[in-house]
């Protein structure tokens, strides 16, 4: 069965973006681009014009999100940064689902399929897992980053650390009622990122 899985790059002090992140500045101020710095530090497009990883760690983490992708969560606000993806999500034009109070009337066509939800983060992951063909739902962004632990449905979280302090903007994790115990699967380093795998400890706090 698939799994749910965040997959995101955050600074050292907790952010994936600086502050006023818009279609401006996709990654906001004070820096948040340096987040995704092991994205492009080496010299070869790798996969798609987006990446270009160093080989080693680097290349090791984008081959693996391009083996085990199926299926792509995020939230409206990412949706509208990205314009969409054109309609191709640059993994694999993988089935994209984008959670919402309102669709928009337009939205580019193409091989991702754009679907937009309106009733929850349970619903787009179940329709996700319908269309993943077993592998990994992966979430984006911090609003299903943040609901799918808080409501028990992320089996893992893939952070790419970042040596760098943004000292504001878009944080990842808020605060929780309730602690969320995690196991450590993997960890690896490249250059501007450390790669850190957990296992959601279900059932524990």
């Amino acid at each position: 069965m698939s799994k749910v899985v965040i997959d995101m790059s955050m600074s050292l002090d907790g952010f994936v973006a600086g502050p006023d992140d818009s279609k401006a500045h996709p990654l906001g101020r004070h820096g948040g681009e340096k987040v995704f710095d092991w994205y492009f530090s080496g010299s070869e497009t790798y996969r798609h014009p987006l990446f270009r990883p160093e080989p080693g760690a680097n290349r090791d983490e984008v081959e693996r999100m391009f083996a085990e992708s199926g299926a792509f969560i995020f939230g409206r606000r990412t949706y509208e940064i990205a314009n969409g993806w054109d309609g191709r999500h640059p993994v694999n034009g993988a089935p994209t689902f984008v959670l919402t109070h309102r669709p928009p009337a337009e939205y580019p066509r193409g091989p991702s399929n754009l679907t937009f939800v309106t009733d929850g983060i349970e619903s787009a992951i179940r329709q996700a897992r319908a269309v993943a063909n077993g592998k990994d739902i992966k979430l984006g962004g911090t609003s299903p980053g943040q609901q799918a632990p808080a409501a028990g449905l992320c089996d893992e979280i893939i952070i790419h650390l970042a040596p760098y302090l943004v000292g504001g903007g878009v944080r990842l994790f808020p605060a929780l009622p309730d602690g969320i115990r995690l196991e450590k699967l993997s960890a690896s380093d490249g250059p501007f990122a450390t790669h850190l795998r957990y296992r959601v400890v279900k059932g524990t706090r």
